[in-house]
């Protein structure tokens, strides 16, 4: 079938990133003390307590830029019809993709057939993979 998408960079600390952003809204502490007081677990379970009610705007903070080769041209397409929140550079042979975290989620829910948003999917931690947004 060819070569498959390759992931170029991601956001560091993915989970310690958005669980920071999402405990900024509400937290008088700052940042410093944000970053050391809570456990891994404790900023997992956060995102998926927030994720799972459905506030989704938070893991918006994980960004991912992939390789996709040219055979993935007709799925771009049809995503960025349905989701336009996508950077896309075309270059000869291939594509430069980048999306956040939401993007990668909702595609799942919404456009899980296409071939290139099941390569997206493996890139979703594995506590927010039954996250259903529709």
């Amino acid at each position: 079938m060819g070569k498959t998408i390759n992931l170029i960079s991601s956001t560091e600390n993915l989970v310690d990133v958005i669980s920071t952003a999402a405990r900024m809204c509400y937290s008088s502490l700052p940042l410093e003390k944000l970053l050391s007081r809570y456990s891994s677990e404790d900023n997992e379970r956060l995102v998926r307590k927030v994720a799972g009610m459905g506030h989704l705007s938070v893991i918006e903070h994980g960004v991912f830029t992939f390789e996709v080769p040219e055979r993935f041209r007709d799925d771009i397409f049809n995503i960025l019809i349905e989701k336009p929140f996508l950077k896309v550079t075309e270059l000869e042979d291939r594509f430069i993709v980048s999306l956040n975290l939401r993007t990668m989620v909702e595609l799942k829910s919404c456009m899980g057939e296409l071939e290139l948003v099941k390569e997206l999917s493996a890139y979703i931690p594995d506590f927010l993979s039954d996250v259903n947004v529709y």
